[in-house]
């Protein structure tokens, strides 16, 4: 009886059979795979092409009409698995049309944007500059001082003013016309401003008289654009007897002093 195995789909295949050299039936006929030529199962070659028939380790099949066939010439792609094929993806000329639409809008609304920013930073930047060199009104600078002297020795001064927020302001302790305490920078920020303790070089202030000096220069180099933007490049809206103009352009110059008493 012949054979079979099943397959994972349910074929059932014949199952061949490896022949040793003398395995088949005397008086068998076999093909030869070589030239086609039927002859005894007994030869060992060939008698019309010479062919090798019965070589150590080849493998035979018994066909229906008693002849047997090696098996390298049975096709087996049939047993093969088959791989599996994905579905191609296939665009239209008219969806690839419009995909290309849509990048080309995509690019060009971004490019106006792009443009539309630049140009409205630029008229911003432009209204700016326009304001800082043309100032329009007028400040008049007032401050009002407070200064206190600790236990150790220290003092502190704290002030109110009409000055921008992020004003920086300079301020200096004199003893008679020599410098004995000095802080740089003190900012301003909503109207009120404070130095960090001072010493009378380097040692505790003693009790005596001082005058204290609060000097604010107003260019691009001394103060920041914010407050620029609100007194002027140069100044320009600072008004009043505290301030100084220069006749070079330089800038103008807010100078504010009073005496005071450490008890």
């Amino acid at each position: 009886m012949e054979q079979t195995r099943t397959l994972k789909g349910g074929r059932k295949v014949a199952i061949p059979i490896p022949m040793a050299q003398d395995s088949s039936p005397v008086g068998s006929s076999v093909a030869c795979p070589s030239c086609g030529h039927i002859q005894h199962r007994t030869h060992s070659e060939c008698s019309l092409c010479g062919f090798a028939l019965n070589a150590p380790g080849m493998i035979y099949q018994r066909q229906a009409d008693g002849t047997w066939t090696i098996l390298k010439d049975i096709d087996l792609s049939s047993l093969a698995p088959r791989p599996i094929r994905l579905p191609r993806q296939h665009f239209s000329r008219q969806g690839m049309g419009l995909i290309a639409l849509l990048i080309l809008f995509l690019a060009i609304s971004s490019i106006w944007a792009w443009r539309e920013r630049r140009s409205g930073a630029t008229a911003e930047a432009l209204e700016i500059a326009q304001y800082i060199s043309h100032p329009v009104g007028t400040i008049v600078p007032q401050f009002q001082l407070q200064i206190q002297r600790s236990d150790a020795g220290y003092l502190r001064v704290t002030g109110l003013c009409n000055l921008p927020t992020a004003t920086q302001l300079e301020v200096r302790v004199f003893a008679d016309d020599t410098v004995v305490a000095i802080d740089y920078p003190v900012t301003v920020s909503d109207g009120r401003f404070e130095t960090r303790p001072l010493l009378n070089q380097g040692r505790p202030f003693t009790p005596g008289a001082f005058r204290i000096r609060v000097k604010a220069d107003f260019a691009g180099r001394w103060q920041p654009p914010p407050v620029l933007l609100v007194v002027g490049g140069l100044g320009q809206r600072l008004q009043g007897s505290l301030v100084q103009k220069q006749e070079d352009a330089t800038g103008a110059t807010l100078t504010y002093t009073e005496t005071f008493t450490v008890d």
